[in-house]
């Protein structure tokens, strides 16, 4: 048994007694929270007098949400100031607006001008122009036909912007030699190229009869094999031509022409021919498919059925060669 349990009985209680207090003050007990008594537990009297002040607390805050705050009277102060400008600024702004269109209106009137009828109609816009002051970029010497008269044309399309280089000795429906030379470069006009026979016919349907094209024998070149036509134009029948159209996919590119020979005289096929051989490229510009195109033609040139002292071979030089004979004597000396 421990010492605690023997002593517990006699040691004195830790709390101190109420009538002793150390000098402090004893706080008194709160009052019970009073419970409101019912309606039913209520006299007549106070029943009437609590409904009657709940109204009042109830009007009270009513009307304190209804008096505006100092900024909602301030803003509709504003606007009731805007109201009133607006409602006597816009009568007199529709005023000056209306009187200024009308204004406007007269004046209009007044100084218009009469409508002018055209009394001419303008002349539609060709399809192909002719440039003024062409720069050639193709060369054909033809000798032989110096007399007929030679002639360079350049020819734009209005729209698709191809271009048409024509060189032509003579004239169609004359007596004398003629010949045409067309290289056409299409842009974006361009459909697709016809036979010999419709491109020929569409260039020369004023002096030559479709129905009088029939075709010919292809012509050797150095462009290669050329398909021709012949046909005969209306002014004689004893006049005739030889028509050819070769077509190129590298570059987009179309030959055509044809040549009639005089009158009096027998048509030769080996004249077209020495025409196309004679025909080279004298600017080709930004286009380089046309320079091969001409490169490699030129290789094929035969010079008209000729040999070119280009090409010809060169005489043997040095031991092997022959001594060639001595004229006139030597001097004994």
């Amino acid at each position: 048994m421990a010492i605690t349990d023997v002593a517990a009985p006699r040691m004195p209680p830790l709390t101190p007694p109420a009538s002793r207090n150390f000098g402090m003050r004893q706080r008194p007990p709160s009052p019970a929270p009073a419970t409101p008594l019912s309606p039913s537990q209520q006299h007549p009297a106070e029943r009437l007098v609590t409904l009657a002040q709940d109204l009042l607390d109830r009007g009270t805050a009513f009307v304190r949400r209804l008096r505006p705050s100092r900024a909602t009277a301030k803003r509709a102060a504003i606007y009731a100031l805007l109201y009133a400008d607006f409602r006597h600024t816009f009568p007199r702004l529709v005023a000056y607006v209306g009187a200024l269109a009308l204004l406007a209106g007269g004046a209009v009137q007044i100084f218009r001008a009469a409508p002018v009828a055209a009394g001419i109609e303008p002349a539609p816009r060709p399809e192909w122009t002719t440039v003024s002051k062409p720069f050639p970029a193709f060369s054909l010497a033809m000798p032989e036909l110096i007399s007929a008269g030679t002639n360079y044309e350049i020819r734009r399309h209005s729209t698709g912007g191809g271009r048409k280089e024509i060189l032509s000795w003579g004239e169609l429906g004359g007596d004398g030699p003629n010949l045409v030379v067309e290289i056409y470069r299409p842009g974006t006009e361009f459909t697709r190229f016809g036979n010999a026979a419709l491109e020929i016919a569409s260039r020369t349907e004023e002096q030559v009869a479709p129905a009088d094209i029939r075709p010919a024998e292809t012509i050797e070149s150095k462009f290669g094999p050329i398909p021709a036509v012949e046909f005969g134009t209306k002014s004689g029948a004893s006049r005739q031509c030889l028509g050819f159209v070769r077509d190129f996919d590298r570059p987009r590119m179309q030959l055509a022409g044809w040549y009639c020979a005089a009158a009096s005289e027998q048509l030769e096929h080996g004249t077209v021919s020495c025409a196309l051989d004679r025909l080279t490229l004298l600017a080709a510009g930004s286009d380089a498919k046309l320079g091969e195109l001409f490169a490699r033609a030129e290789l094929k040139r035969n010079f008209c059925g000729q040999r070119s002292v280009l090409i010809a071979p060169t005489p043997k030089l040095g031991p092997a060669a022959s001594q060639p004979p001595l004229r006139g004597r030597l001097s004994a000396r």
